[in-house]
C-alpha cells in the first residue's frame, strides 16, 4: 500500500510567536494546515505567478534581439507583469487591425475619402459577395460589373465591384460588403507601429528570460512563499494572547516537525491518529519504477481516499501489459521508442519527466509484445531465422483477453479479502470472486465453445449463499440475509459486465491490426512511390493515433474503473498540499 499515513497536529502558542511557527513550518513543508474558512490563503495569486513564470521562461524560445531596459528595476516579477500585461493589449489592437485590414483588402489602394469625392459626383463603387452567377450574368451585361474575383472552389462565393451612376445599387441576390473606414496607408503604418512596439517589449522580455531568469524566479518562489505564510494567518485562531492552528501532517515527518517546534519557547505541538468520520488528505509514496502512474492519476484527476487501497503500482503495470496488445503492432513501439528517447528532454519539460517514462514503458511493451508475435507495421512476419512466431488468432486473443480480466479482478478481490482480514466480511468477499470465476468459465464457453467445468455451478452457488448470508451480518440473520439478497441482485450483472469489458482488448487489437493492413494494401494498389508513401505515412499515422487514444479510452478504464470496484476504490481523495517554500522545479517537471 503506498498511501502514507497521516496524524492529525495541533499547535498553539503565545502570539508573538505565531510568525516564527509558520516560518518554521514553511522550512519543514511537512504540514497541511486544516481549512477553518473558504479562503484560499491567496491560491489564484499563486496560480497567477505560476503562470508568469511559464510565459516568460517560454519568452527565452522567441528568435528576437534582446533589449535590455535602460534603468533595471529590483522588481523583476513587477517589470514582467508590466511587459506581458502591455504586449496584450498590444496585441489584441494590433489583432483587431489586422483584421479590418483583411476585410478592406479587397478595396484595393481605394481610400474612404475617394469614394467620397467620387459619390458627390454621382458615382458609386461598390463591393458585393454572391454565389448566383446567373445574375451576375445579366450584371454583366447591363454593364454594370466593373470587377470580378476568381472562384477557387464551387461552392465558394464569388467577390465583385460594381459601379453605378446617378444612385448606389441595390441588389437582393448578393450581400453588399462594407467600404474602407481608414486610409489603407495610414492603416498600414499603425500595424507597422504596433508590431515594432510588440517586439520591443519581447526583446525585454528575452532579456529577462535569459540574462535574469534565475533572480526573477527567486522572487516568484519569494512571493509565493509569502503568501503561503498570509495563508497560515488565515487558517489560523488567533487574538491579542495565543494563536492555535492545526492540521494533518505525515507519520514519517512527525519527529522532525516535533522536535523543531518544541525548540520554540512558549510553543506546544500535540498529535493523534485521525478519528472517524475525519477524512485525511492522500500523499502516496511509490517506488521508483511505479513512480510515473502518477501522472496519468493528477492529469485524469484521480486519487484514492486515505481509507482506501492504493494500487498504483499494480495499474502501472496492467496498464502497460493492457496498452501492448491494444496497440498491437511492434512497429508502432519502436517509432514511439525512438520518438521519445530523442526528444525525452524536451518532451519532458513540456508533458513532465513521469508522462514520458509511462510512454516508454508503453512503447517497450509494445515493440516486445510485436516482437513475439511477429507483426511490425502491419505485415505478419511467420518466422525468423527459423524461430516462428507466436500466432495468435481469435480464439487465442479471446482466452487471452478474459484471462487478464480474470487475473486483474481476482487480484484486485484478493486484496480485498486481505485486508477485511478472517471475518463474515471476507467470506462475502470470497463469495463474489467465487461468482467471479463462474461468471468467467461461462464466458468462453460462449465465445469459444469450450465446455463449461461441472465446477462452475457449485462456484456460482457458493458465492450466491455466502453473499447474501455473510455480507451484512451486524443487522442480524434475517435483516441481513435480505440486504444481502438486494445487494446480490443489485450487483451480479455489475460484475458481469465487468468481465465482459475485457473483450474491448482482443477487439480494438484486432481493428489495430487490420487497419495497418489496410493501409499497407491501398499502398500497394496505388503503384505509385510517391502516393504509396503518403497513404502508407498518413494511414500508419492515424492508427498509431487511435491507439494512443485507446490506451485512455479502454486501457486506463479498465484499470480505474471495473478494477477499482472490486478493490472498492471510488478515488474519494485529495491531494495533501502541506504549507511549504515553492519549489521552482516543480514548474519544469510539469
Amino acid at each position: 500500500m503506498a498511501t502514507v499515513g497521516m496524524k492529525y497536529a495541533l499547535v498553539c502558542g503565545a502570539r508573538e510567536k505565531q510568525n516564527e511557527v509558520l516560518e518554521a513550518l514553511l522550512d519543514l513543508g511537512a504540514l497541511e494546515l486544516h481549512r477553518l474558512s473558504a479562503v484560499t490563503g491567496g491560491r489564484a495569486q499563486r496560480q497567477a505567478l505560476i503562470r508568469l513564470h511559464e510565459k516568460v521562461r517560454d519568452c527565452s524560445k522567441l528568435e528576437l534581439p534582446q533589449v535590455p531596459p535602460e534603468n533595471e528595476p529590483d522588481d523583476l516579477v513587477g517589470l514582467a507583469t508590466r511587459l506581458l500585461d502591455e504586449v496584450d493589449s498590444l496585441s489584441r489592437k494590433h489583432n483587431e487591425l489586422l483584421a479590418g485590414a483583411e476585410r478592406q483588402q479587397i478595396w484595393g489602394a481605394i481610400s474612404p475619402r475617394q469614394l467620397h469625392d467620387l459619390a458627390e459626383q454621382g458615382i458609386y463603387i461598390q463591393c458585393w459577395r454572391t454565389d448566383d452567377t446567373e445574375s451576375l450574368d445579366w450584371l454583366r451585361q447591363e454593364g454594370g460589373l466593373l470587377w470580378q474575383g476568381e472562384r477557387k472552389r464551387k461552392k465558394d462565393e464569388l467577390v465583385f465591384v460594381t459601379m453605378s451612376r446617378g444612385e448606389p445599387l441595390a441588389l437582393d441576390w448578393a450581400s453588399n460588403m462594407a467600404p474602407p473606414d481608414q486610409e489603407p496607408a495610414l492603416l498600414q503604418t499603425q500595424i507597422n507601429r504596433l508590431q515594432a512596439r510588440i517586439e520591443t517589449l519581447q526583446g525585454a522580455l528575452c532579456w529577462l528570460a535569459r540574462e535574469r531568469f534565475d533572480e526573477f524566479g527567486r522572487q516568484v518562489a519569494q512571493q509565493i512563499d509569502d503568501l503561503s505564510i498570509e495563508a497560515g494567518r488565515i487558517q489560523s485562531h488567533a487574538d491579542d494572547y495565543v494563536f492555535v492552528l492545526s492540521g494533518w501532517i505525515p507519520k514519517d515527518r512527525l519527529d522532525e516537525t516535533a522536535r523543531r517546534l518544541h525548540q520554540l519557547t512558549g510553543v506546544n505541538a500535540s498529535f493523534r491518529d485521525p478519528r472517524p468520520g475525519e477524512e485525511p488528505p492522500t500523499l502516496s509514496h511509490y517506488p521508483a519504477w511505479a513512480r510515473p502512474i502518477q501522472s496519468i492519476f493528477e492529469f485524469m484527476g484521480y486519487r484514492p481516499g486515505y481509507y482506501e487501497y492504493d494500487a498504483g503500482h499494480l495499474i502501472i503495470v496492467f496498464f502497460t501489459v493492457f496498452s501492448a496488445l491494444l496497440i498491437n503492432d511492434g512497429g508502432y513501439g519502436l517509432l514511439m521508442l525512438a520518438a521519445l528517447g530523442l526528444g525525452y528532454r524536451r518532451l519532458s519539460r513540456s508533458l513532465g519527466s513521469g508522462a514520458v517514462q509511462l510512454g516508454l514503458y508503453v512503447a517497450g511493451a509494445t515493440a516486445v509484445y510485436g516482437a513475439l508475435t511477429g507483426s511490425f507495421f502491419g505485415v505478419q512476419f511467420e518466422s525468423l531465422a527459423g524461430i516462428p512466431f507466436l500466432s495468435l488468432d481469435t480464439e487465442d486473443m479471446i482466452e487471452l483477453s478474459f484471462g487478464l480480466g480474470i487475473l486483474h479482478l481476482s487480484l484486485g478481490r484478493l486484496i480485498q479479502v486481505r485486508r477485511l482480514g478472517w471475518s463474515a466480511k471476507m467470506l462475502a468477499e470470497l463469495g463474489w470472486l467465487a461468482m467471479l470465476w463462474a461468471i468467467f468459465l461461462g464466458i468462453l464457453n460462449v465465445f469459444t465453445g469450450k465446455p463449461i467445468p461441472a465446477i462452475s455451478g457449485p462456484l456460482l452457488g457458493l458465492g450466491a449463499l455466502l453473499v447474501i448470508f455473510l455480507s451484512h451480518t451486524e443487522q442480524g440473520v434475517g435483516r441481513g440475509s435480505l440486504a444481502g439478497l438486494g445487494l446480490l441482485l443489485g450487483n451480479a450483472t455489475t460484475l458481469f459486465s465487468d468481465m465482459m469489458s475485457y473483450i474491448r482488448i482482443m477487439a480494438v487489437g484486432f481493428a489495430s491490426m487490420s487497419l495497418a493492413m489496410t493501409t499497407n494494401l491501398m499502398a500497394e494498389q496505388t503503384g505509385s512511390i510517391f502516393f504509396g508513401a503518403l497513404i502508407l505515412l498518413i494511414g500508419h499515422a492515424i492508427n498509431l493515433g487511435l491507439g494512443v487514444i485507446a490506451l485512455f479510452v479502454h486501457g486506463l478504464r479498465l484499470n480505474t474503473l471495473e478494477f477499482a470496484r472490486q478493490l472498492g476504490v471510488i478515488w474519494s481523495g485529495r491531494a495533501f498540499e502541506p504549507l511549504a517554500h515553492f519549489q521552482l522545479h516543480g514548474i519544469e517537471e510539469r
